[in-house]
């Protein structure tokens, strides 16, 4: 029997995976999903389990089991010697388009269709095993909609913005691993961390964490402009999101004469995990009996009475959020100015430099510091720097270079299509300044 937490849940957010195609979709009750030119309803996921492949049939979706997507994997004929007899030509295929969309309307199933073009394809029976396979996976992708509903991961939410890197300043999972494994992140720590990829590295060190130890975002102001969409892809419990905090570097005050500054200076605007905020219903009101002699401008009277009371719940409800968003953000500076980080993680899309000088007072000497830029000019300066004020050994930089490969049977080779680059990293650990 699966375990409770593989099962789809309404609420969710899951992945929708077909060959290289990946898409992110919140599961909630009669919600239509549009994926891959198909629209269906999403009901038959919830209660399903995490990796479970479906087809889509009529609006409906089907599962398939394990056996029949390997049936619909393999190639139904055996393959010729080669191809160099072929000549492509659109009188090898027998059907044509009308008799293809006959037997839609007739309701056949992809399967039966691509078993009809198989069997009257003149070529098919001659070509060789790759080209067998490479036309079944055309024909499938065609006409038989079938996709897998995966757990989302941070491999797979990359892929899904693989197309507009720019979002998340160019992270592939190769440099996530990386600046996880610099910052030594791990059970109970506590990481600073200053980052525009929408949350995916917030999100990474939440995982890693695993509900121990706090995240603390530093935003660069007091304004709430942040957009941390990806957290919510990857469905943190509410265990681990109470252990994030988000705080502006505005708030932190540099030391003065061996002493740090009490008023943190707090804005309320700033913005904290929705799970922290306190939940209030409205307090139900009493029904208002009508007397026969009441006049309207007493209703009226009535109504306005009401709708003060509703804003003064509102407002009450209001002043709650705010106080406990200020007890939040009270709480993750001192932390900050006491000391009491273990690492610290940069990677944002402006100059980090101004970003590590503010902070760099902040982290106490042996801990781990990893800053990532798409670009390698800011990282020379923030290493210049570091060097001249003699606060970091150990300095490096680091750039890697990914390539992915396509590893099937007799067809292993690199993927052509690939990304130009990862970004850089500069680590170092902190030390005392010397005088």
């Amino acid at each position: 029997m699966p375990m409770a937490n593989n099962i789809i849940a309404d609420g969710d957010h899951v992945i929708f995976k077909r060959d290289g195609t990946c898409r992110v979709f919140q599961i909630k009750p009669d919600r239509q999903a549009y994926f891959e030119k198909v629209k269906f309803t999403v009901n038959d996921l919830i209660g399903q389990q995490f990796g479970s492949t479906f087809k889509v049939d009529r609006g409906n979706l089907v599962k398939l089991s394990e056996t029949k997507v390997l049936e619909l994997e393999q190639v139904a004929s055996e393959p010729g010697a080669d191809n160099r007899n072929l000549l492509d030509s659109e009188s090898n295929q027998k059907m044509r388009l009308e008799d293809i969309q006959k037997m839609k309307s007739d309701g056949l199933s992809g399967e039966k269709i691509i078993e009809e073009l198989v069997e009257n394809s003149e070529t098919f029976d001659s070509k060789t095993s790759f080209s067998q396979a490479k036309y079944l996976k055309k024909k499938k992708k065609k006409h038989l909609q079938m996709f897998t509903v995966l757990r989302p991961t941070a491999r797979l939410v990359m892929e899904i913005f693989s197309k507009e890197p720019a979002k998340i300043c160019f992270l592939r999972p190769d440099t996530v691993s990386q600046i996880l494994n610099f910052s030594n992140v791990m059970y109970g720590s506590n990481v600073a961390v200053v980052e525009t990829c929408q949350g995916l590295v917030l999100a990474c060190v939440l995982e890693r964490l695993g509900g121990h130890g706090k995240v603390i975002h530093i935003v660069p102001n007091t304004s709430d402009t942040l957009c941390r969409q990806v957290m919510n892809y990857f469905n943190l419990t509410k265990d681990q999101l109470d252990h994030f905090y988000s705080v502006p570097i505005t708030c932190l005050k540099v030391e003065t004469d061996g002493t740090q500054h009490k008023s943190l200076n707090i804005n309320s605007s700033t913005e904290i995990p929705g799970d922290t905020l306190v939940s209030y219903s409205r307090t139900e009101l009493p029904a208002i009996e009508m007397l026969p002699d009441r006049t309207d401008d007493v209703n009226e009277a009535e109504k306005s009475d009401i709708m003060t009371e509703e804003k003064e719940a509102e407002k009450k409800k209001r002043e709650v959020k705010r106080e406990e968003k200020q007890k939040r953000q009270e709480a993750a500076a001192a932390l900050i100015q006491n000391k009491k980080l273990d690492s610290l993680i940069i990677a944002c899309k402006y100059n980090p430099l101004p970003v590590v000088k503010k902070l760099i007072q902040f982290l106490p000497p042996s801990r781990c510091v990893v800053v990532y830029c798409q670009y390698i000019e800011p990282l020379v300066e923030c290493y210049t720097w570091i060097k001249e004020q003699q606060v970091g050994c150990q300095l490096k930089f680091s750039e890697t270079w990914c390539r992915d490969y396509q590893v099937l049977p007799n067809q292993t080779h690199p993927v052509i299509n690939m990304s130009g680059t990862g970004g850089y990293l500069l680590t170092y650990t902190t030390v005392s300044k010397l005088s």
